[in-house]
């Protein structure tokens, strides 16, 4: 059962991300189904917000080139842009930061 808190926050939406990456947070079977890597990340970058592949890890999306792909593919515009980055191991890394520009 959904509660009405939940329904008013809407699946997807930035706080429903928020409330689902703190610690010991159990989601509801309905919210699991609905949130995908897709919607979460379309919202995140409808939001205003740009990410790049190191960025996405913190929202479970493992592969976000492929995401943004199928994203294009179901006509929405993305921009992106080459950028250096100091990955975890200490060396500089090339990667795409993406943002929405419509659909």
């Amino acid at each position: 059962m959904i509660s009405k808190k939940t329904k008013a926050a809407g699946l997807g939406s930035v706080a429903a991300l928020k409330k689902a990456l703190q610690p010991n947070y159990a989601p509801l079977a309905a919210e699991v189904q609905a949130t995908t890597a897709e919607s979460v990340i379309l919202s995140i970058l409808k939001s205003g917000n740009s990410l790049n592949q190191f960025e996405a890890e913190r929202f479970r999306d493992h592969c976000l080139h492929s995401t943004i792909s199928t994203l294009r593919a179901k006509g929405f515009l993305f921009r992106d842009e080459w950028e250096w980055v100091n990955s975890r191991f200490g060396k500089d890394v090339c990667v795409k930061r993406y943002s929405y520009i419509g659909s």
